[in-house]
């Protein structure tokens, strides 16, 4: 009987130990979606005054291009930063144009 009454006190202890762990999980991923949120609202307020207006709806996906991300920069420093075209670009225009031999 002794036996059986400690077995379902480690059962009980492994339990409670897989629901903290579960509840600390929720937790970190509600702080996460909290932090995305808040930044995500900070640069809409910067934004918003930008000329044409833009807007962060999805931080991630929104910002992959680089043109929010440096509409941020600028607007948060308050200069104008050289603008670099890419690679694909040239790429795409070099194979436009037709060369001399």
């Amino acid at each position: 009987m002794a036996g059986h009454k400690r077995g379902d006190w480690f059962e009980r202890e492994e339990l409670i130990g897989q629901i903290s762990d579960i509840r600390v999980q929720n937790l970190q991923v509600e702080r996460e979606v909290v932090q995305k949120r808040t930044f995500t609202r900070w640069m809409n307020l910067h934004l918003e005054k930008c000329n044409p207006r833009m807007e962060v709806r999805d931080m991630f996906c929104d910002i992959q291009d680089g043109k929010i991300l440096m509409a941020l920069l600028e607007e948060l420093s308050g200069c104008k930063l050289v603008r670099i075209i890419s690679v694909d670009f040239l790429n795409h225009i070099t194979s436009s144009v037709p060369m001399n031999d």
